[in-house]
């Protein structure tokens, strides 16, 4: 299954930005991938580890931030389609060497 992130982090002052950057580097750190600038996925095996990044997630998000999670099944994120314009960057989803939870 795959987890999709949504979130929006306020940007309006130099710490805000700090604070977004930081929350961002920390989703790859967890795994996750940019799909888009702030929308993340990530593929999970088990409820357990879902639950525990959704933890995660929840006591390190930014005061002002707000994120949605969604839990896709295999079956749906199968048949996600990728439209590229002909100048769009071609980039390629690695799997993490080595996710500590």
């Amino acid at each position: 299954m795959m987890l999709l992130l949504c979130f929006d982090l306020p940007r309006d002052t130099k710490e805000e930005r700090k604070q977004a950057a930081e929350y961002r580097k920390r989703l790859v750190e967890l795994g996750f991938s940019m799909k888009q600038f702030s929308l993340y996925e990530r593929e999970v095996q088990s409820q357990n580890t879902r639950d525990r990044l959704i933890e995660i997630l929840r006591n390190e998000i930014p005061a002002a931030g707000a994120i949605t999670l969604y839990l896709l099944p295999d079956e749906v994120n199968d048949k996600q389609i990728t439209i590229l314009g002909k100048n769009a960057p071609k980039l390629t989803v690695g799997v993490p060497h080595l996710i500590v939870l």
